[in-house]
């Protein structure tokens, strides 16, 4: 049996040199399982104590003695049955008759020199069932600290409890619009249009027809209007069934009658257009068509 230390460490060398606290139940409870197995207790549980550096355990520290994060204990009962409080031996009868039982095996661990009564708050954490005949249910998700925000610059898709290390990005210009003082990786800026742009009531013009053949003569369409002025923009054109074709958020970009890499064939198109101003006094959506023809 193999114990990893997750997310946690003994802070000495005294604190290393503890004994680990194992116990063993089933899923559902047998009953009155110390009858037939004398390490069992009445709670139900049967527990083993295994001490830490002694001969017998291979004991993965690195080179401080102390047990950090990622380090693991080693032991195997059948070659140190003396140890575990004189309850090995027990343990070994436990799994050789219980292999195929209906109930599932389950053993959960804790450093008692850390924690005198069994069982905290991460008990599942340390939790492992087993079994060979398909008896156990799922065992619980790991317990794995990290960013859990999905809006974060450095969101973890693994973790499962928040450890406050997310990172934001965003604007870190103070001037802009869209400042965000809490980011700390940069992200686009948004500034109020320059002074002398008439944003009062910006219009907006869109071709009815263009001829997208590489002739540089109207190879392209795009709306006409004053791009600085808009604030959310959402420009979109659908075929005749209703497919998109084109998008965009950009009211300076323009559509070269393409998608996919492909041209479009010729033919009638819907576009729709939703905007909001800077300066939210006028928020617009309209439609119309355009004609694509070479």
């Amino acid at each position: 049996m193999t114990i990893t230390v997750l997310g946690g460490a003994c802070m000495t060398e005294n604190d290393s040199v503890g004994e680990f606290l194992l116990g063993l139940t089933f899923q559902p409870p047998v009953e009155n399982p110390q009858e037939t197995w004398p390490c069992f207790y009445p709670d139900g549980w049967a527990y083993l104590i295994f001490p830490l550096n002694f001969p017998g355990f291979d004991i993965g520290e690195g080179d401080d003695q102390i047990l950090q994060t990622g380090d693991t204990v080693t032991f195997n009962l059948l070659e140190t049955p003396w140890a575990g409080s004189g309850t090995a031996n027990c343990w070994i009868e436990i799994f050789q008759d219980a292999a195929y039982f209906e109930e599932c095996v389950v053993t959960a661990v804790t450093q008692i020199n850390d924690n005198q009564e069994f069982g905290d708050d991460n008990l599942f954490n340390s939790w492992i069932t087993w079994s060979l005949n398909g008896a156990c249910d799922p065992p619980p998700p790991p317990i794995v600290m990290g960013c859990i925000d999905w809006f974060a610059y450095n969101y973890n898709e693994a973790a499962t409890e928040d450890d406050g290390s997310c990172i934001y990005q965003g604007c870190l210009d103070s001037v802009a619009i869209n400042y965000c003082p809490e980011c700390t990786v940069l992200g686009p800026c948004e500034y109020y249009p320059e002074a002398g742009e008439n944003c009062n009531d910006p219009l907006i013009f869109c071709p009815n027809t263009f001829t997208p053949n590489n002739d540089g003569s109207n190879d392209y369409w795009k709306p006409v209007t004053t791009s600085a002025c808009w604030w959310k923009w959402e420009c979109r054109v659908y075929n005749r069934w209703g497919t998109l074709v084109w998008i965009s958020y950009d009211p300076d970009d323009k559509w070269l009658g393409n998608r996919l890499a492909a041209f479009v064939p010729d033919g009638v198109y819907i576009w729709t257009i939703k905007a909001t101003t800077f300066n939210s006094t006028k928020a617009v959506e309209i439609n119309g068509t355009v004609t694509v023809f070479r």
